[in-house]
């Protein structure tokens, strides 16, 4: 039995960026090590084991469950995990070490992994999201670094870092990891940066974003619309609305520092799409929350469809049944064209070798489109105007038969590097 913890991913929290990187994931190391007994350690009220289903087989993931709740109990306590760990480093007496993992199963789960590997949901190997966020994500990776575990950051972007501390910790984490997988080149660089000297003898590899492996699997039940369930002789324009930047961030006040009016541009988007061409318009949520829910992608789908489809009867749909990640991506392989606000939508789109743009917040994008020779379909929302996006999208979509043929070559190439490294790094 191959042994391995995977941390900053599951199949459970309605983003489905998160919950492609978690399928990839097990197919990928499944599909090397067929006899791997697998392990998320990550946040969750409990330790009840996920489901999946890969080539019609379902296979059952084992959860080690941590808590940041102080209705928690003492051994799920992330904080109290930490402690546990900090004394099993500082205390060199073995019996002790001993009893400090048998009795806590969340530690044993760490000791008793012969691979464990950190993605960190893709991106949040950085302070975008906020300092605390960043610190509360790293404290698993700390942990096993404790109790002298070899870590493996998987691939991701890393960086960028407001904050000093934020940068401190990154250091310490990237100093002690074994192998550093980086999605795109240029956090590569920020990664020599951050170590100076120390990166010599560090292995620091490029590896395309787990998510270019993951299944697409046709719907088995909700409701398709019929221009592409049917089939249409008119194009699809598969539009991703990101309900964090519709919503203006978790503190609804343009948290990202966009320069355009991200919900103001949706709107126009669909508006000029639907005004301009034959094409269909289909809306597509790539992270599900409840209503009302700042995350909500479907939410914010369904105020462009509530304004436009009066108008634009039967040419503009969206998606309203909660699929999972694979089924998403089936949907989003139906599209001649996409457009994404969500790292993994586009991705879902790219790997199908879908002509896409990527509407961007970060420098997630850049690089990873970037990695597959596509960056210039990427806007930054940061830098650019309003109807300035509207209409780079326009020449864009003029543009796909050309982006297409590059995407037939780079897509293959990504997904056979991507199995090369893997099968490396898990055989080693």
């Amino acid at each position: 039995m191959f042994n391995v913890c995977i941390m900053g991913a599951s199949l459970t929290t309605g983003n489905m960026g998160v919950s492609a990187l978690a399928a990839s994931l097990v197919k990928l190391i499944l599909t090397i090590r067929p006899d791997a007994s697998i392990t998320f350690f990550i946040e969750e009220r409990s330790s009840k084991p996920q489901e999946i289903e890969l080539s019609g087989i379902k296979i059952s993931i084992k959860v080690a469950n941590i808590r940041r709740s102080p209705k928690a109990d003492v051994g799920e306590h992330i904080l109290v995990i930490f402690l546990l760990a900090l004394l099993y480093k500082i205390i060199p007496v073995q019996a002790f070490r001993n009893m400090i993992i048998k009795y806590n199963s969340r530690l044993k789960a760490i000791a008793g992994a012969d691979f464990i590997g950190d993605v960190r949901g893709g991106d949040s190997f950085s302070d975008i999201y906020g300092v605390m966020g960043f610190l509360l994500g790293s404290i698993p990776s700390i942990i096993t670094l404790l109790i002298g575990k070899k870590l493996v950051l998987l691939p991701q972007t890393y960086g960028p870092y407001s904050s000093s501390i934020s940068r401190k910790i990154a250091r310490y984490i990237l100093s002690h990891a074994h192998i550093i997988l980086s999605r795109d080149r240029e956090s590569i660089d920020l990664v020599k940066d951050i170590l100076g000297k120390k990166n010599h003898n560090k292995k620091i590899i490029f590896c395309p974003d787990v998510a270019f492996s993951l299944d697409s699997v046709a719907p088995k039940d909700g409701v398709i619309p019929p221009f592409i369930n049917n089939g249409s002789a008119n194009p699809v324009i598969g539009l991703n609305i990101n309900g964090l930047l519709y919503n203006g961030g978790h503190t609804r006040n343009n948290m990202f520092n966009l320069r355009m009016d991200y919900k103001l541009f949706v709107h126009k988007l669909s508006e000029e799409i639907l005004n301009k061409t034959n094409t269909n318009l289909l809306l597509i949520p790539h992270t599900f929350a409840a209503h009302g829910h700042v995350e909500s992608d479907t939410d914010a789908c369904a105020e462009v469809f509530t304004s436009l489809s009066p108008t634009y009867k039967g040419r503009i749909q969206m998606i309203a049944h909660e699929y999972d990640q694979h089924a998403i991506k089936s949907i989003i392989g139906r599209c001649d064209f996409f457009i994404g606000s969500r790292m993994h939508a586009c991705i879902a789109a790219l790997s199908q070798k879908i002509p896409t743009a990527a509407v961007a917040y970060s420098k997630k994008f850049k690089g990873v489109f970037n990695s597959i020779d596509v960056g210039n379909f990427v806007i930054d929302a940061r830098e650019t105007e309003t109807q300035e996006a509207v209409d780079m999208i326009a020449a864009m979509f003029e543009d796909r038969a050309r982006i297409e043929k590059i995407l037939q070559v780079q897509i293959d190439n990504a997904q056979k590097q991507q199995l090369k490294i893997f099968r490396e790094i898990l055989t080693q």
